[in-house]
């Protein structure tokens, strides 16, 4: 009776391992991913056919193949640190590896690897790979997209910065033709208001004495003069900044015009009680320049050097000749310009007012001069000191 329970126990436990067997089988069968046994020397003993099927191989062709011959090279010193590690310590092994299909191509595998015991002895090793190129690729196209998306956005932060910068540009530049609007409004008004209102009194007053009435014509004639003046400098200004009129250049010596200029001043130098001095090398110096042009730059700073200096002061003009330049400096002992002035004095329509003196002027002459110097390729610089004068430095290129 006892040996009949025994066979039957016996038989159970068959049909058991058998039906757990089956269950296996079944698992490895409908399993997408990669299960394999390996001996001990790291030889295929087993390969499930979904499996193998993602290397392009049958399982049959896999079976009595060594594991690092699918290995990528690159991966052999993980993928063998691993699997020493599966076989000291008997542990359950994560790791990953490139594993070369078939026909060339490569599939990464994330792999969980564990050891097969008999008696406490390893045998081989049971692992099942899942199949990560997908999602790894994925990853990367991510990476990628998010690479892609980073420089985008820093591309449109940079192109509204510049959209930014061009509004503000506009802005500052509707600004400045308001600006411009109302200044040169101002400008004209001013003349036109005394043309008017003196015209108006000659007109209308018969009583008026000859005296007066030829008082009152001299100032309508000095600000008639004065309007005419402003009109010239904004029209020709105009032409310069808009590009409309070319330089006439011609080759011609600079020390014979500015000695013909300086004579001009002679007779305003007495008159003022200005103590006037030219020194001017006797050597020619010949430039490529718009003659007229760079008159009447020159003609302008002198002019404002004697009326922005009081009587008993110094007006200096002095010529330097250097190998590739020549350096005019014209320098007063004139009521000079704050320093907080300075950066301003070639901006339209900016005019010097200090303590002393209030200048008259339409406020585009510093402004047209530095254009015309800087379109010759020249340097215009200026050293000031209030009530104590002011001194210009240009430089223009020699011919050569």
């Amino acid at each position: 009776m006892k040996e009949q329970n025994n066979l039957e126990e016996v038989q159970g436990n068959i049909e058991n391992t058998m039906e757990t067997n089956d269950l296996f089988s079944i698992l490895v069968d409908i399993s997408k991913d990669l299960i394999f046994v390996l001996n001990q020397e790291g030889f295929f003993d087993f390969v499930n056919e979904n499996g193998a099927r993602i290397l392009d191989y049958h399982s049959n062709e896999l079976i009595g193949k060594h594991f690092f011959d699918l290995v990528g090279e690159k991966d052999k010193s993980e993928v063998s640190s691993a699997f020493q590690e599966i076989l000291a310590s008997g542990n359950i092994i994560n790791f990953s590896s490139n594993l070369k299909a078939k026909f060339g191509d490569h599939v990464w595998f994330n792999i969980s690897a564990s050891p097969i015991k008999r008696n406490n002895k390893i045998e081989g090793v049971i692992a099942i790979a899942y199949d990560v190129t997908k999602a790894d690729k994925e990853g990367k196209r991510i990476k990628d997209l998010t690479t892609k998306l980073l420089e985008s956005n820093r591309i449109i932060s940079i192109e509204r910065d510049r959209a930014r910068q061009k509004i503000s540009i506009l802005e500052e530049l509707n600004k400045l033709k308001n600006d411009f609007i109302s200044n040169i409004s101002h400008e004209l008004r001013t003349p036109l208001a005394s043309i008017v209102g003196f015209a108006e009194t000659i007109d209308t007053d018969d009583e008026l004495s000859s005296d007066k009435v030829k008082e009152f014509n001299k100032i309508i004639l000095d600000e008639s003069k004065r309007l005419a003046k402003l009109i010239e400098d904004v029209l020709d200004l105009s032409k310069l900044e808009g590009e409309k009129e070319t330089l006439d250049k011609e080759k011609f010596d600079l020390v014979v015009l500015l000695k013909n200029l300086m004579s001009d001043f002679k007779e305003l130098a007495g008159i003022k009680n200005i103590n006037y001095s030219v020194k001017i090398p006797e050597a020619e110096i010949i430039i490529n320049a718009d003659k007229e042009r760079i008159s009447k730059s020159f003609s302008n700073l002198i002019s404002n050097a004697f009326k922005f200096t009081e009587p008993g002061g110094r007006v200096t003009v002095i010529v330097q000749d250097f190998l590739r330049e020549a350096e005019i400096i014209i320098s007063d002992t004139g009521i000079g310009i704050p320093q907080d002035e300075l950066q301003f004095i070639f901006e339209k329509f900016n005019k010097v007012e200090t303590q002393a003196k209030k200048t008259k002027g339409s406020g585009l002459g510093l402004v047209t001069v530095k254009k015309i110097i800087d379109l010759h390729k020249g340097l215009i610089r200026v050293k000031s000191e209030e009530n104590k004068g002011t001194t210009f430095i240009i430089k223009l290129p020699k011919l050569i």
